[in-house]
């Protein structure tokens, strides 16, 4: 039986949390506060779980569209090639990213949406293939990517969340390579 690819799987995670938050918008949008990244909750009243949740919920077709796009484009080129370690790797440098903004504003807006994971995926495997195989495609894509994204002023983007996500996922890149690389020295 074929497993289905670990990208694949967040593609289906990201599209559920956009159906959860169309449901949240026509309910009440006031809900979408209690998912989404909404600094003065999180630091006020505790609300930690929005760090985590915000990555998926997003109640704007554009970002879900936009994370979907970006999401096949890595699974494209890059495979699920982590396998299940990339769906740690994708809430992991989300929440880098949403802990990046969080201390840089803490009375921001809210905030939702995959780009800040989406951008630590990319970021990963650019890194890694670049210190496996000096392999610079992937590298080159992440610049463009971060350049386009951040510079389109109607994609009302979260640059922090990108930003955040791309260390995140260049630390984890060079973490994970490092082990590795280790352990095949002493073998």
């Amino acid at each position: 039986m074929k497993r289905i690819p670990i990208t694949v799987l967040i593609m289906i995670l990201v599209g559920s949390g956009y159906i959860v938050g169309q449901v949240l918008e026509l309910l009440n949008p006031y809900y979408l506060l209690f998912l989404v990244q909404y600094n003065p909750l999180i630091i006020y009243y505790h609300f930690y779980w929005e760090l985590i949740t915000s990555i998926l919920i997003t109640p704007s077709f554009i970002d879900f569209g936009f994370n979907e796009i970006a999401l096949y484009i890595v699974y494209y080129l890059f495979r699920s090639k982590e396998g299940v370690v990339e769906i740690a790797i994708f809430f992991i440098t989300g929440v880098f990213g949403n802990i990046l903004y969080l201390l840089v504003y803490p009375n921001g807006l809210p905030s939702a949406g995959a780009s800040g994971g989406i951008f630590g995926l990319l970021s990963f495997y650019a890194v890694y293939e670049y210190l496996k195989k000096n392999e610079k495609g992937g590298l080159i894509l992440l610049i463009v990517a971060l350049i386009l994204s951040d510079f389109i002023p109607f994609l009302q983007v979260n640059v922090l969340a990108h930003i955040g996500g791309t260390i995140g996922g260049l630390v984890l890149s060079l973490l994970l390579f490092k082990v590795r690389h280790e352990q095949r020295s002493i073998i």
